[in-house]
């Protein structure tokens, strides 16, 4: 579905409702890979479109805790169809791979039933674990300056970009939606300079209008003239050695 700075953009749900869709899933927050965060507005305006449909709205909460963005969800217009997922993987670590699910009690009851029997069962020590986890204060104080940390890298970086004339967009997340002239070319040139990002065209269902490369900023250097070196090779990879003004 296509979104844009607010979410997805409420002419793209709107046709998409009319093929009556079993589902709606969407990341309110923190978007992987443009990281966009759902406004309040934009959510009102999505409700209203999913007020007459029965559609099942799947809220993915992908980096939960880590987002510097306030929750804005469905569940309390539509109770009872609404799921919210929230992983706790990346703010409490990957290994632990485990989500909170909550909300419409028909649709949690289906997924406890399918998870309780096979290779989808969780394990019982890492559930306990993530409980104490929560729990904790010291774990909680770790988790929100990993938060600041992780946002701060994230915005030096996209300054840095913006004053070479490269704009991010997004306010949220642990990645920046780089636009670049031409994405194999400037895949090569990153990767001449020892820097590893991912094409933007696994991002996309159909053929997007400009390309651009997904890079992950969550262990970005914390150096300000290391990151303005990288700054300069990003660019110059995204504009493949063209000028370009600030105000682009």
């Amino acid at each position: 579905m296509a979104c844009d700075e607010h979410g997805p953009i409420p002419g793209a749900l709107e046709k998409a409702l009319r093929a009556r869709p079993v589902a709606f899933v969407y990341q309110p927050r923190g978007q992987s890979p443009c990281g966009h965060a759902v406004t309040p507005a934009r959510s009102a305006e999505l409700a209203e479109l999913l007020e007459p449909a029965k559609t099942l709205i799947v809220e993915d909460d992908g980096i939960g805790e880590l987002s510097v963005s306030p929750m804005v969800s469905m569940g309390a217009r539509f109770p009872g169809r609404t799921v919210l997922v929230r992983s706790y993987s990346k703010s409490h670590g990957p290994d632990l791979r485990i989500a909170v699910i909550g909300g419409a009690a028909d649709a949690v009851e289906r997924v406890r039933v399918l998870r309780s029997f096979g290779t989808g069962w969780t394990s019982r020590i890492l559930q306990d674990t993530l409980a104490h986890l929560l729990g904790d204060a010291g774990v909680r104080e770790r988790v929100a300056h990993a938060r600041e940390v992780y946002a701060r890298r994230r915005a030096r970086l996209a300054a840095e970009l913006a004053a070479r004339g490269v704009r991010t967009g997004g306010g949220d997340g642990l990645v920046l939606w780089v636009p670049v002239h031409d994405e194999p070319a400037a895949l090569v040139t990153l990767a001449a300079h020892g820097i590893s990002v991912a094409p933007g065209s696994r991002y996309v269902v159909e053929p997007a209008a400009a390309h651009h490369l997904r890079l992950a900023t969550a262990r970005l250097t914390d150096d300000p003239d290391e990151l303005s070196a990288l700054a300069d090779v990003i660019a110059l990879a995204a504009t493949g050695g063209r000028r370009l003004s600030a105000a682009t």
